[in-house]
């Protein structure tokens, strides 16, 4: 017998689903439900998890005194000496670079504002007439309708509710 057989064979057979799943009127008292969900989440929120984190600051602190200050003291301040010689190079090299960079762009404006497209221009992108155009701009809420390879098909002029009456 083939997987596909034991297949066809459990998919036969009834499930054994509890009652309450196909009748609603066994699920009562949804409110205690969540109000009892609501609680426990309260009490976690405010007692094990504050619990929980106190404890790990615990133990973390635990093994920070432990490698700081249970190491013997010369190799302590050798350790912490070669740790701030490190973040002091870091440190420069930052400024370097950001000083570098100032010094290159500070006076520099790379950006220009783009020229206005003109009517002719917009209704040639949207492959519509200038006349369009004009009424879509004059327009104060359009539709606009595309096609599945985003081309403009066609468009309407939404007008506010006090004109349509």
């Amino acid at each position: 017998m083939n997987q596909l057989d034991n297949f066809k064979m459990l998919r036969d057979e009834p499930l054994e689903l509890p009652e309450y799943i196909d009748k609603p009127e066994y699920v009562r008292r949804k409110g205690v439900g969540y109000g009892l969900m609501a609680v426990g989440w309260l009490l976690w929120m405010w007692l094990f998890a504050p619990l929980l984190t106190g404890l790990l600051w615990w133990l973390e602190g635990q093994v920070v005194y432990a490698q700081v200050m249970g190491q013997s003291q010369p190799m302590t301040s050798i350790s912490l000496m070669k740790l701030s010689f490190g973040i002091g190079v870091l440190i420069v090299c930052l400024l370097a670079w950001a000083s570098y960079n100032w010094a290159r762009f500070h006076r520099a404006e790379r950006r220009r504002p783009l020229d206005n497209a003109t009517e002719e221009e917009l209704a040639q992108s949207f492959a519509v007439e200038p006349r369009d155009i004009v009424q879509m701009r004059r327009a104060k809420s359009i539709t606009l309708h595309y096609s599945d390879e985003g081309l403009l098909q066609n468009y309407a002029v939404n007008l506010p509710q006090k004109m349509r009456a």
